[in-house]
């Protein structure tokens, strides 16, 4: 039911490039392990870098939430621009938030003068009278190394 959700060793496998995104200190832990066999892969590596948006994120008190399969990377990311996280909710990866759970949020976040932040994937599945109170953070991926993905999926795609 998703690649979060294999063992490494199957989706080993199953595999033809491997995509590791983290700071340099999980890509060297990561690059430690090959347990599950990674080495027979081509590697790339990549990172999730905050969008630009003109929010001025270092000081805000943040109360962030996320139901992605792993949300502490979202809570460190928004922690590394800046953001003084006073409190963090996880949920299931696409979980429905229900209205009664974010109103509880919402007023946790009021009582501990902090904005409610989060994911924009979960920002997507809130309900509208939401959408204008919580803040979201843009990420995007960067890869360290376009023209290996960029030979392997013409690789791929020649063999298909």
């Amino acid at each position: 039911a998703g690649p979060l959700r294999q063992s490494i060793s199957d989706g080993v496998l199953a595999s033809d490039l491997v995509l590791s995104i983290g700071s340099l200190t999980a890509q060297q832990k990561f690059s430690k392990d090959d347990a599950a066999g990674l080495a027979r892969l081509d590697r790339i590596e990549g990172s999730l870098t905050p969008l630009e948006t003109g929010m001025q994120w270092p000081g805000l008190r943040a109360f962030a939430f996320a139901g992605i399969g792993r949300p502490e990377k979202f809570f460190e990311t928004l922690q590394d621009c800046g953001a003084d996280i006073v409190q963090t909710r996880s949920f299931g990866d696409h979980q429905k938030i229900p209205i009664a759970l974010l109103r509880r949020m919402e007023t946790e976040a009021a009582k501990m003068n902090a904005q409610m932040v989060t994911t924009e994937k979960d920002a997507v599945r809130l309900p509208k009278e939401f959408s204008q109170k919580v803040l979201t953070l843009p990420v995007r991926l960067q890869i360290e190394d376009r023209d290996v993905l960029t030979q392997k999926m013409a690789s791929l795609l020649e063999n298909f």
